[in-house]
């Protein structure tokens, strides 16, 4: 289904949303229409069948957390059945970067990591299992071709055996989980809220990569490799396990922090090495992929 701004605004108008045509604003996401509205609302319309599923997929899990969880994350105002809807927003700012955050703001990083150990201690135990297992059981990162990408983008044979190695132990232990949970699957600064005025943690969003699968996948990108950049990471696991009496697998965040280096590092095939694409070059592509590697034993 292929929308044009006057069918959208037609559709909305039908709905009861009233908005100015001129100051629409639109854009194009993997097979789905995103709607900027006012009042810190959202319209999401399907572009293709793809686009359809993700939007009812996405919609079903934050029904979800509403009914089961206390922190914010968007919620569903008005759903249509041609499979689109309107969602009212987390409200605040997007996050800053974590890595800055922590080198920078020491006693914020430790704040932010508190928020989202209770965030996942709610999201982990509060939906029950047999709620989810809809999910797919294995993330949809690393794609596919951005791993077989990889050899067009380095050429360090060595450490190609290294990124091997890691992703056949990936692929040998992703489903295989025994308590499996309601993951995010891209909780990064990118998908958190946070108040424009005190930068504290207000919600999540973007659940479009959620699955049904390993709780130590929501961690990795709190992962950093200097001693003292683990306050935020820190102070997630303290209150995570407080709050759920789970002890969480250090080990095991390190191995997954090193698959989404190795993911990214694939990804960037096509761009230039001093491209900053997804906010790295190629050489800090590669020095995130060596370092992770390093920290997860391999």
């Amino acid at each position: 289904m292929m929308l044009k701004h006057k069918d959208i605004l037609h559709r909305l108008r039908l709905a009861g949303i009233a908005i100015d045509g001129p100051r629409l604003r639109v854009e194009s996401r993997n097979g789905r229409i995103l709607v900027h509205l006012d009042d810190d609302r959202i319209a999401w319309f399907p572009e293709e069948p793809g686009g359809l599923v993700a939007i009812k997929n996405e919609r079903r899990i934050l029904r979800l957390i509403e009914k089961y969880c206390r922190f914010r994350a968007p919620r569903i105002l008005y759903e249509n059945a041609e499979g689109w809807d309107v969602r009212a927003m987390v409200p605040g700012v997007a996050a800053t970067d974590f890595l800055t955050q922590v080198r920078t703001d020491p006693g914020g990083a430790s704040r932010t990591g508190a928020a989202l150990g209770r965030i996942l201690a709610a999201q982990h135990t509060r939906v029950p299992a047999s709620e989810l297992e809809w999910l797919p059981r294995i993330p949809s990162w690393p794609q596919p071709a951005a791993v077989a990408n990889l050899p067009k983008v380095i050429e360090d044979s060595r450490l190609l055996a290294r990124i091997n190695r890691a992703l056949e132990r990936w692929k040998e232990g992703t489903p295989e989980v025994s308590d499996a949970v309601l993951i995010h699957g891209d909780l990064g600064p990118w998908n958190l809220a946070v108040s424009a005025a005190t930068g504290e943690v207000q919600g999540v969003f973007d659940y479009g990569d959620a699955v049904f699968g390993d709780r130590h996948q929501d961690f990795k990108y709190m992962q950093f490799h200097r001693a003292e950049e683990q306050v935020m990471l820190e102070a997630a696991i303290e209150t995570y396990e407080e709050a759920t009496r789970v002890i969480l697998d250090r080990g095991r965040i390190r191995f997954f922090n090193a698959i989404e280096a190795i993911g990214f590092l694939g990804f960037r095939f096509g761009h230039a090495p001093e491209e900053r694409w997804c906010g790295r070059t190629l050489e800090e592509d590669i020095d995130w992929t060596t370092t992770a590697l390093e920290a997860a034993g391999f």
